[in-house]
Order: structure tokens, then sequence, then C-alpha cells
């Protein structure tokens, strides 16, 4: 897609002729992109094609940033524009105007003045070249006034000449102030947009994504696709996530398989050029549970309590209450006590851009131990009076529309998000459908508390605009009202479990909750474990298991007879564990003879078969890929002439 609209921009600049075949005019709309650097010079932005209309070509000497983003004139695009300083330029080229000979046709575009006193035209100047810029002629347009309050965004209009009305036309936005580039005034500009000729699809150019399927669902039980639909003629397509431009998808129809926000541009060869809203995606990891494999003798009667596994710490509660009373609380359900210095809390105000820099950072420490909560509050908070904050800080400072993040330091990877990185929404994020069984549930004045049943957090930023840009709120949160602060400093996760016998003699005696008690028997048991997850992620019932030995068993004896005088001077394991791509087989055979090795599912069912050959005696270690099985439990089944040896392998999702 990149290669082909580089392609287009020759096609343009040299087949002049087309615009009188009744093809389009109205053909510049360039908001100055979405994506990309804080400041990023014209030429790398051009060369990344981030720019609305790839078809056209851009160059000059000033950048692009987004600290001031554009507000306040009708179709305000906020986000980027070109910051144009002393003797700076910014230029579009190969423009097709042909057909602009109405006298109502128009450049249109927004400008920034950086000082009171500026009238914008004593130092822009808005120019034209048909020639490929050997020569410029100015366009002029109207002044901005003067005086206090008056540095700020307008909407102006030059008419297009009739000196101007070619399939070729350059436009040059110019500084001619004489200084260094800090010199004032300086200008901006953003949302450029030229609407004339007899094309309606260019003058009113449309491109909807529609959703077929869930756009929150369990990796590996679920999926959905995006189309997008446009009024543009002989569309080009090319889609984008948060990172970028998606390679190779370039049809009407994506099919998105991880977390993201997708949107998709949408251009002709005639110029027409049109971006889609984002849509967001949200893929929960399969879930899996805190299992360990047990020992008893046989006739025991084993205490047996299964947790869902979380994939790493997640926000739990926020309270957003009366005057000072804020309060953050963490969870760990995980399955090991997690050390606190290796993350840190980011915090931005109103909506701060993403890759600037937080208005708080709240680093952390100690050791957060399996199943507890960690609390943070405002030091001056009253409202939770039956328990102590583990943190206070007055950089825990929010007011509804903060958005923060919980960030894992080394490499910088998001473990959880509340809110919208770099979208103010107003006072609040919140559910505004007076339809909704969550009509009023917001960020602002209330108290939330994550579901039961949420076991991931926010991993990729929605990066949605509006009061709509917190798309979980109403989904993986509960509401409470202001100061309640019920629940603060406990939480837990996963439904109740239920345990089954998939092979062998021990037998399950009670259950309850995420507990049960099973009695031993002869030999080796595997115990499936399951719990029914949350509806809206759409993850299904899923399979867990572990395994009880009989240490004192018949079978036990045998296996001890048999190695009796040959003891193992290594123990078999798998590792990592769990583990997502590869694992190792580490297994001793102390005798030379047959091995077999067999990877088996819950059922009892042969996965595959990895060894089953005559092997010498010695240590071995096997790399397993296991990149293509389905997350879930397994078990690794070692047979050697010392005995049968049975491991538990937990394949993760991605």
């Amino acid at each position: 897609m990149k290669k082909q609209n580089l392609k287009l921009k020759y096609v343009l600049g040299s087949l002049f002729a087309l615009a009188t075949m009744g093809m389009a005019n109205a053909q510049l709309i360039e908001t100055m992109g979405t994506t990309g650097a804080s400041t990023e010079t014209i030429a790398t932005r051009e060369a990344n094609n981030r720019f609305d209309m790839v078809a056209l070509t851009y160059s000059g000497t000033a950048d692009v940033r987004n600290t001031v983003p554009s507000t306040g004139y009708p179709g305000a695009s906020g986000g980027y524009n070109v910051l144009i300083q002393a003797q700076e330029t910014f230029q579009v080229q190969v423009v097709n105007a042909a057909l602009c000979t109405n006298p109502a046709d128009s450049l249109y575009f927004g400008v920034f003045k950086s000082t009171n006193a500026s009238t914008i035209i004593d130092f822009l100047v808005v120019e034209f070249s048909i020639d490929n810029g050997l020569s410029w002629t100015n366009m002029p347009f109207a002044a901005a006034p003067t005086g206090p309050g008056t540095s700020e965004w307008y909407r102006r209009a030059v008419a297009i000449p009739a000196a101007a009305q070619s399939a070729n036309l350059w436009i040059r936005f110019r500084s001619t102030l004489v200084g260094n580039p800090s010199s004032n005034p300086q200008f901006r500009i953003d949302d450029l947009n030229l609407a004339c000729g007899s094309d309606v699809l260019c003058d009113s150019a449309t491109a909807e994504i529609t959703v077929t399927g869930p756009t929150t669902y369990c990796a590996g039980a679920g999926s959905t696709s995006l189309t997008v639909s446009t009024n543009i003629s002989n569309p080009i397509y090319q889609w984008y996530d948060q990172n970028g431009e998606i390679v190779d998808a370039t049809n009407a129809t994506y099919l998105p398989t991880e977390s993201g926000s997708y949107y998709v541009h949408v251009s002709n060869e005639s110029g027409c050029d049109v971006t889609s809203a984002s849509v967001y995606i949200l893929v929960y990891p399969q879930p899996s549970y805190c299992v360990s494999d047990l020992e008893g003798c046989e006739g025991d009667t084993l205490d047996v309590c299964v947790n869902l596994q979380a994939a790493d710490l997640i926000f739990s509660q926020y309270v957003e209450g009366s005057g000072f009373n804020k309060y953050l609380e963490l969870f760990n359900g995980t399955c090991l006590p997690i050390d606190l210095s290796l993350y840190e809390i980011r915090l931005y105000h109103n909506g701060a851009l993403l890759s600037g820099t937080p208005s708080f950072t709240i680093p952390l420490s100690g050791t957060l131990n399996v199943g507890a909560a960690f609390v943070i509050a405002h030091p001056s908070a009253t409202a939770w009076t039956s328990g102590t904050p583990d943190l206070s800080t007055t950089n825990f400072q929010v007011n509804g529309n903060d958005a923060f993040v919980l960030v894992r330091k080394a490499t910088n990877a998001f473990v959880d998000i509340f809110g919208s990185l770099g979208n103010n929404p107003g006072s609040s994020w919140r559910d505004n459908n007076p339809l909704s069984p969550t009509f009023g549930w917001s960020t602002e004045d209330l108290t939330l508390v994550r579901k039961a049943c949420v076991y991931s957090g926010i991993t990729v930023n929605p990066n949605l605009a509006g009061i709509g840009g917190f798309p979980t709120l109403t989904t993986e949160w509960d509401t409470l009202t202001t100061d309640d602060i019920t629940g603060l400093g406990t939480h837990s996760i996963g439904t109740s479990t239920d345990f089954s016998i998939v092979s062998g003699t021990s037998v399950i005696a009670s259950e309850s909750g995420k507990c049960a008690q099973i009695v031993v028997g002869e030999g080796e048991t595997v115990v499936g474990v399951s719990a029914v997850f949350c509806t809206f992620n759409n993850c299904p019932t899923e399979t867990g298991a572990f395994v009880i030995f009989d240490t004192c068993g018949t079978e036990a004896a045998a296996r001890a007879a048999a190695t009796q005088g040959s003891v193992r001077q290594y123990q078999s394991q798998v590792y990592p564990n769990p583990a997502v791509d590869n694992v190792t087989l580490a297994f001793t055979t102390e005798k030379a003879g047959n091995v077999n090795i067999e990877l088996v599912n819950m059922y009892g069912n042969v996965i595959s078969v990895i060894r089953n050959q005559q092997m010498e005696a010695g240590v071995y270690n096997i790399n397993l890929p296991i990149a293509d099985l389905a997350a879930g439990t397994y078990v690794v089944r070692i047979n050697t002439v010392n005995g049968q040896e049975t491991l538990r392998l937990v394949k993760a999702g991605k």
C-alpha cells in the first residue's frame, strides 16, 4: 500500500489531462494526520505516509507538532498541526484544482498566532505555483484581530484565482519573519480543505467501519472482522493500529487478532482521501489457574483450593470522592508474590498526551503477596476509616477526567490502563445513553470496583476521544456512590471452581467455592478444574488440571524398587512453565533402553509422541515447540526403564 501511494504521486504529477475526464477535483482534506512523534519534520512525516492524503506530496522546512491542538472553529481536528517559524515553509504539491472555477471556491485552513500583536498577515503569506515551484504568486486572506486574548486559532479562506485553477497546483505557507526559530510571531496551520469541482464523493468523502462479531472476546475462543464502507470511487485502503501502518492490510475488511485501536485511510487516484473513526478491539488472554501438583498417601484427605490466575497486577478499585477522598487499589491475582519496585504509575491530567511527560509519576515499593491488595491514597483522604493506605502521596490527584497507567519499568510495558491516554473526555468518561442500563456510570464523583471476573489489565491504549473513550467502563467495573469505599483494601477474582477426576482413583469428597476435599487414591490421579467467567469477554469454561501423587502406594513402592541402587541425580522438569512458544524437557535415564515420551491433554488423549526410541543412559534436554498448541494444561508422560513420570505443562495464551 505504501509503495502504491508513493507511485500515485508521480502518476498525478504527469497525467494532468485526466482532470477533464470526470475525475474528482475536491481533493484536499488534510488534518495533518493522527499518528507520529510529537515533533516531526515534514520530510519524515511524508516518508512515513502520516499525512492524511498519501496521494499528494508534502515538503517544507517547518515541522509537525501536537503541543497546541486546533480548537475553536468548525471542523477543528485537534492533535497535530504544522508549526511555521521565521523563514520556514510548508507546501502541498500536485493539488488538482482544474475545475475550481466557481467564485466561491476557496482553500480553507486553520491558523494559530503565538502573539496578541500579530495580525497573521503581517508575516504569514499563502502562495500558489503552477510551474512546479519555479515561481510563486500571493493569495491574500483576511487578517486576525489584535489585542488581549487574541492569540488563538482562526479559520481563514483563500479564494482560488483563475491563474491557480490548474491540475498541478502547488500551495505554500511561508513566514516572512527574519530571525531565529524562536522569534515571534510563530504560526500553526491545520485542517486544510479545498472543496470545489463536480465530484460530490470528494466533497463529502466518508469512511465508516462496521464490526462483525464482538469488540471484546477471548483469545482462541472468538473473532471479529472490521469492514469499511466508503462513497469514494475506486477506493484504496490502508489500515492502521496504534503502532502505525499495518503491513499488507489493504482490503476493505481486516481481521484483528490483538487488542488495539484500528482505523483506515481511504483514498483514490483522484486525490480523494478520508480517515475513519477508530474502533477499539479488546482480546482477553485465555484464563488459567494457580494450581500445583500434590502428594499424599492413599486414603489421606487433602484440602485443595484453586484460584483463577491473573496475567499481572490490575487496578481493582478507584475512588473519586468528595474533596481529597481519592483512593486507588492494586491487586495481585497472580500465583506468586510481586516486587512492586518493578512498577510505577504514570498519571496524565486532563487528557495529557501519551507521548508527553506524565503530570505525576508514582513510584512503588515493597512486596505484594498473592491475593493481597495495595491501596494508594491522597494524604488528606478521610473516607476510609477502617484501614490504613499502603502509600499516601500528593501525586495521586484525580478529578474524573484523568488517565493513568501501571507500567512495568524495565520494559516500559503497559500492565493496566484507566481511561484513555491522550484524550480529554471533558469532565469525565461516562455512559451518556439514557436508554442504557448503565446510564450515568462515570469516572467523576463515584467509586468504581473491578468485576471479579476481570483477570487481565488493559495493555493497549484505547486511544478513543470523547466521553465514550473508556470502552471498558461499563463492562469491567461496578459503580458505587460518592465516598462509598466498600471493599477497599480487599479484592478477589474468579468464580467458584468445579473439580472433576480426569483419570485415576482419587475421590472428590466435597466442594465449596474455590476449594475441595479430595481423598487420595492409589497411584496417580489427574484432577481437572474449571470455572465459568463473565459473558462480556466471551471467555468460555476453561479446563485446567493438577496431579495427585500417591507417595505411599504400591505403584510408588514398585518404582522405588525398580530404581533402588540407581538414584537419579537430576529431577525431571519442564521449563519455563507456563510458556508460550517453546519449553525444555529435562530428564535422566540411568540405564540404556527404550524411552517413550508423550504429550497428553487433560482428557487422556495423546497429542504427540515426543520420543519413542532406544537411548543411552544420561541426562537429556529436549526442546519442545508448543506455539501451535491451544492454551491450556497438558501432561508430559515419560516412560523409561526406571519407570514412569508425569509432568504438568501449562501453555499460556499470547
